[in-house]
């Protein structure tokens, strides 16, 4: 329970209900096929193994979490499967074997429907963020969907870090200039990102940003971050294609 700070199970059970709901509520359905980027000790699965029907991989930087999915989940229900992704993180594994922006995912082409990342892009920087925006676009099918939050630095969120009422401190601007960290020391440690950045990330990809859900954690709320849904943007050129048949 590490994960959630607290030992309550109730703090557990609310946080895969809040995730069913969030994928649910954007089109997630039984047959889809879904990807979980930071899957940790699995709530998203253990929400979905009495409806997903369409098969789930998880992946986590995190061995031991990977391998309690893997005895808890995977053995009961052997269409949840779960990965480890040794990966350079100076908040999770220092001592990885790569760095995530030379990463490819290990999975074949244009196989999910759902990609999911709660709370991974708000541990990652810039260039990162990119690679992995591209390797989303890369696995998922032609009208697939990625959910994701961030912490994402609109003109309101800089006024509440630079008035001190967020709930966590984002004093140093990272030498991009596109995000500013709540460490300098530990980079990874948490990372709010511009806006702007976001959507030219999103779009270099060919991802199509059509929702965001705004957090207020910059007024002070505890993690409640902003969710970001976009579409392959070839789910667009395919609804034309058909349109004209």
């Amino acid at each position: 329970m590490y994960y959630y700070r607290s030992l309550r199970p109730s703090v557990f059970t609310q946080a895969c209900e809040s995730v069913r709901l969030e994928l649910v509520s954007r089109g997630l359905r039984r047959e889809h096929r879904v990807l979980d980027i930071g899957s940790g000790i699995g709530n998203l699965a253990i929400s979905l193994v009495d409806f997903l029907e369409g098969g789930y991989d998880g992946i986590d930087v995190h061995p031991e979490a990977v391998a309690w999915c893997q005895r808890n989940i995977s053995q009961r229900h052997p269409t949840f499967r779960f990965h480890r992704a040794d990966l350079i993180s100076g908040a999770y594994n220092k001592y990885g074997q790569m760095s995530p922006a030379a990463y490819s995912f290990p999975f074949h082409s244009r196989i999910f429907d759902v990609v999911f990342l709660g709370s991974v892009f708000t541990h990652m920087l810039p260039d990162d963020v990119e690679h992995y925006l591209l390797e989303i676009k890369r696995l998922l099918r032609p009208g697939g969907v990625c959910i994701s939050s961030f912490f994402l630095l609109s003109d309101q969120a800089r006024g509440g870090i630079d008035r001190g009422t967020s709930f966590m401190s984002f004093d140093a601007v990272h030498t991009s200039g596109l995000c500013r960290l709540h460490d300098a020391a530990t980079p990874e440690a948490a990372v709010a990102l511009d806006e702007s950045f976001v959507y030219r990330a999103h779009a270099k990809a060919g991802l199509e940003i059509r929702e965001i859900r705004r957090g207020v954690w910059w007024s002070g709320v505890m993690h409640d971050q902003d969710v970001v849904t976009s579409y392959s943007e070839d789910s667009r050129a395919q609804a034309l294609t058909h349109a004209q048949v």
